[in-house]
């Protein structure tokens, strides 16, 4: 049942990705004033810290994530900071937005965060069934 599935595993991180591209190539004014929004930092910790366990769920469900020829965390932090890096790179194009480094800094920590809780979440499901089974 879970075979026919495999090629859309990574389809849930790919329509968050569009989703975050597109708010965060707004510009700035079509945002409302919001006492949450101005916590920017956070909103981007927790946007990539999203991600990058999209990412890997796809690699797992896919069957990927045991694979010794390729670093699928490594890949998934990959994947996180270059996509961050060009958001942060095209915000400069748009009126009322800028770059900003530290924004770059939260996504990268967001998603290496999101590595972490998913390799621990794993291991201790793996851990529990062993002892189940």
């Amino acid at each position: 049942m879970l075979e026919r599935w495999r090629p859309y595993a990574l389809w849930p991180a790919r329509v968050w990705g569009t989703i975050v591209a597109v708010l965060m190539l707004l510009p700035q004014d079509s945002f409302p004033e919001s006492k949450l929004l101005s916590y920017d930092k956070l909103a981007h910790l927790g946007v990539f810290f999203i991600f990058s366990i999209l990412v890997l769920s796809g690699y797992q469900l896919q069957g990927k994530l045991e694979s010794k020829e390729t670093n699928y965390k490594k890949l998934s932090l990959t994947i996180c900071l270059v996509f961050g890096a060009i958001l942060e790179i095209l915000q400069q194009l748009i009126p009322g937005r800028m770059a900003d480094i530290y924004d770059l800094l939260a996504n990268f920590l967001g998603a290496l965060f999101g590595v972490i809780v998913f390799m621990i979440f794993i291991k201790n499901k793996l851990a529990f069934e062993k002892l189940i089974l």
